[in-house]
């Protein structure tokens, strides 16, 4: 057996001993306390990790990374239970540098004790260095990626809040806008607010604009696009709520909203239609 593979058993062997050693040495840089759940669960990855360490070494780089980020992925997965905070998180990863280094010299040490060339512990070393490289590489990506999932979901209900159908009487109703009116909200309108509109028999519909925060030359457009949709199906549109500076706007785009039905406000156009 030559001293890489005797490294690489000893890895395996002693895996559980290394990694409570390691956290405990976290735990001691850390400014938080953790449950005892989380403790014990990194216990168990970092076994895996010098488990996969120790059983790949004699693979090149290229051949450890698609395996290394399955696992990584897997132990990902089995974590998504238990959510930190952006503080918790931060507070975690300040003694990441130090933790790393006490890993590498407690393994460095075992690596001369076993006998590896120098050439074989630098070999080893970068091996460590790179799996915990692309470790933390992966981790950001995953919690970027659940970020920006989180961010769609609550972009698309803020969307549906900001975008709702109010009837009033009479086969009338409102749809206040609020915020921006981008590609999202017209689309919405155009997909879902439209045909719920069809269904309760609306005859009139209000569109104000009291909350709309700019209208240029494309949000005209996509207000067009919409008034000729409802028109097209039957119903009958009244712009409310166009502001001095909203209106100014408009006039400063040469946008033409004189074949459009405005109105001052909400009461206006529904006397309008008394």
């Amino acid at each position: 057996m030559n001293p890489i593979e005797r490294f690489s058993q000893y890895l395996i062997e002693n895996a559980e001993t290394i990694s409570k050693e390691i956290v405990a040495y976290n735990l001691e840089k850390l400014e938080m306390k953790l449950p005892e759940e989380i403790i014990e669960r990194s216990i168990n990855t970092n076994i895996d990790f010098l488990t996969f360490l120790g059983n790949t070494l004699n693979q090149s780089n290229e051949e450890v990374t698609e395996k290394f980020i399955a696992w990584h992925k897997q132990q990902q997965a089995n974590q998504r239970d238990y959510q930190f905070s952006y503080e918790e998180i931060a507070n975690m990863l300040k003694p990441y540098a130090e933790t790393r280094l006490q890993l590498i010299n407690m393994l460095t040490k075992v690596s001369m004790r076993e006998g590896l060339s120098t050439e074989e512990a630098v070999y080893v070393n970068s091996r460590i260095s790179y799996l915990l490289d692309l470790s933390i590489t992966e981790s950001m990506l995953e919690r970027e990626r659940l970020a920006h999932d989180m961010n769609r979901k609550n972009q698309k209900i803020i969307t549906e809040l900001s975008s709702p159908v109010v009837p009033l009487q009479n086969g009338m109703a409102i749809l206040p806008l609020i915020g921006e009116f981008d590609f999202e909200r017209s689309d919405h309108i155009m997909n879902h607010v439209i045909p719920r509109i069809s269904e309760l028999k609306i005859r009139h519909l209000i569109i104000d604009f009291s909350g709309i925060a700019n209208i240029d030359a494309e949000v005209a457009s996509r207000i067009f696009n919409v008034n000729k949709v409802l028109g097209l199906i039957g119903i009958k549109t009244m712009l409310t709520g166009i502001r001095p500076d909203l209106a100014i706007n408009v006039i400063t785009a040469g946008i033409d909203f004189s074949k459009l039905n405005t109105y001052g406000t909400v009461q206006q156009a529904i006397l309008a239609q008394a």
